[in-house]
């Protein structure tokens, strides 16, 4: 309102000065080399205002055209990207029927309309190759979505999966990790990694991409410390053939991050074992089975100890005599007093232990007890044959095929990442 008062102010002012110079004309003259011009003031200010709404007509001219004929480019491009993309859901509708003509015919036309943004043209030739299984023509396509920050991520899955499938791991982390600095977030990408790093054993990777993934919360504090103290073990094995210093520093910070964990206790003891440090083997021996009594540990600690010579009772009442108690130790009594053939001592620890149900372990401890004590063959064949349909305990179980082993590994035999978990007690056929 303020401004249309502002002009209708205006414009009454510049109409009275206006009728007031015509209503006064008066004469112009000007001099030019010997001829002098004159002429009526009011011709000059007509010839002015002319002049003015010649140009302004031209200036609304230009503008008005101008307008048009964006407006008439923009909804040409318009209508050829609504082209464009109807084409591209009709040949990915195609795709998904497997209706490899229509799809190819579809493409075609998208191209026409679409020339300018390359990445769809990209996204639908990469499904129609994978879906006709042509490898080579699909490795092509995510080396050309590589080159575009548009689809970088897409091309640099598609190369990772194809590697993956063709079992070349090395490639497979490469462009996985290149996918994980550009989007870590991507949905089960880590597991994938760490898949990867355990096939390469490259575990040094490993400890970097786990640190990476947790300070970016894309996994917690408890995985973070699972992975990498398994990088920390694998590692620790490696250097024990060159710097056994070395891999003890590494061994023990697998130990910080998951406490008394059998495999890596073994490894631990192993390594003291190495050291040539009777003394601190026998001290960190007794310290693990106070602190850790149980089946997985015992099968690993036997070896250690018949390894070391330490096989003697006395020593063996001196690992156990914190928990004396514990069927564990218990056991590993009744081991090394047969294996000194201390059959008074072994049939006394074995009697609580057999109950209605023995394990597979105690009745083979009772074998050989009936026939290193009283050499009574037949009994200790009944206790063998007994045992074969008995509990066997400890033994490690992939949750992801359950498919079975005896021993510990990053990687399971079925070739999955840290899939193992202890089974005890569990019936298993011959």
């Amino acid at each position: 309102m303020k401004r249309l008062i502002l002009f209708s102010v205006q414009l009454i002012l510049l109409l009275t000065i206006i009728s007031l110079i015509l209503s006064n004309p008066f004469l112009i003259s000007f001099d030019i080399s010997n001829l002098k011009y004159t002429f009526s003031s009011n011709i000059f200010i007509g010839t002015l205002i002319l002049i003015f709404l010649i140009i302004f007509i031209l200036i609304y001219l230009y503008f008005k055209s101008k307008f048009s004929l964006g407006n008439y480019f923009l909804r040409h491009r318009y209508k050829k990207l609504e082209k464009g993309y109807l084409y591209f859901v009709d040949a990915m509708i195609a795709v998904a029927n497997k209706d490899y003509k229509n799809a190819i015919k579809s493409h075609k036309k998208m191209n026409l309309y679409l020339k300018d943004d390359p990445s769809l043209s990209l996204l639908l030739k990469s499904e129609v190759y994978k879906i006709d299984k042509n490898y080579s023509e699909l490795s092509n396509v995510y080396e050309m979505m590589i080159q575009s920050k548009k689809t970088e991520a897409l091309g640099y899955r598609g190369l990772m999966e194809q590697n993956l499938n063709n079992q070349d791991f090395h490639h497979a982390f490469i462009y996985g990790e290149k996918l994980f600095n550009i989007n870590p977030s991507i949905e089960k990408l880590y597991e994938t990694l760490t898949y990867v790093i355990a096939k390469t054993k490259n575990w040094n990777q490993l400890a970097k991409i786990t640190d990476q993934a947790y300070s970016k919360k894309i996994i917690d504090k408890n995985i973070a410390q699972e992975n990498k103290s398994i990088a920390l073990y694998e590692i620790a094995k490696i250097q024990s053939s060159s710097d056994v210093k070395e891999a003890l520093k590494s061994i023990s910070k697998a130990l910080n991050l998951k406490n008394n964990f059998p495999p890596y206790l073994n490894l631990y003891l192993e390594l003291v074992s190495k050291s040539n440090n009777l003394s601190l083997l026998k001290k960190m021996i007794k310290k693990y089975w106070s602190l850790n009594p149980n089946f997985i540990f015992r099968s690993m600690l036997i070896k250690i100890i018949l390894n070391n010579k330490l096989d003697n009772l006395n020593f063996i009442n001196q690992i156990i005599k914190n928990n004396k108690e514990n069927n564990e130790s218990k056991k590993l009594l009744i081991f090394f007093a047969i294996k000194n053939s201390d059959w008074k001592t072994a049939r006394e620890i074995i009697t609580g232990l057999i109950g209605p149900n023995p394990s597979r372990e105690v009745c083979l401890f009772m074998a050989d007890i009936e026939l290193g004590e009283n050499n009574d063959k037949q009994k200790s064949d009944a206790w063998i044959m007994r045992s074969e349909n008995s509990l066997l305990e400890g033994y490690w179980i992939c949750k992801i095929t359950k498919q079975t082993q005896y021993e510990w590994s990053s990687l399971s035999n079925s070739g999955y990442f840290n899939s193992l978990v202890l089974n005890t007690s569990k019936m298993i056929s011959n």
